[in-house]
């Protein structure tokens, strides 16, 4: 399979390869920069609020178990609890 030679060989190799490319590309030109900014330092960043959930609460029907809005209609059934829509 491989010898010892052969893997550090190889790892080498694909260590300077990764390396190469890292120093062709560069860093990033297309994001913004502060001004005095240094490379390496991260951002002092605002913690925004967790954006607002709408939501409504459900209940289940007695008759049938299903989840229902708790202002909604009645589902059609004759046996529905739920106020008639009529």
């Amino acid at each position: 399979m491989f010898d010892l030679p052969q893997l550090v060989f190889l790892i080498l190799v694909i260590g300077i390869v990764w390396y190469g490319l890292r120093r062709l590309n560069g860093p990033p030109r297309d994001l913004p920069r502060r001004p005095g900014a240094r490379p390496g330092m991260r951002p002092n960043r605002r913690q925004e609020p967790p954006p607002r959930i709408e939501a409504e609460d459900l209940v289940a029907c007695r008759v049938c178990g299903t989840y229902v809005a708790a202002g909604a209609p009645d589902c059609g059934r004759r046996d529905c609890p739920r106020l008639r829509s009529r």
